[in-house]
């Protein structure tokens, strides 16, 4: 009743999260392909912007999609 109001976790926008999962696929399959590449450099730009305009919680759901992945 009188207890510590628990924060409400931070929303998770599922087309985002697929979003993050498919540029970080693209990124590590461009890396592998040639570092040096500008194909590396646009996924790699395009997977930092989709980062930066995420919530934690999406990056966090991203990363762990990934690493079950193999990526």
């Amino acid at each position: 009743m009188f207890g510590r109001r628990r924060p409400e976790p931070e929303p998770v926008r599922r087309d985002q999260v697929m979003k993050l999962i498919n540029l970080g696929m693209k990124e590590t399959d461009a890396a592998d392909r040639d570092i040096d590449s500008p194909e590396f450099d646009k996924a790699r730009d395009a997977f930092n912007s989709a980062m930066r305009k995420s919530t934690p919680a999406e990056k966090a759901a991203a990363y762990d999609a990934l690493k079950r992945h193999g990526y």
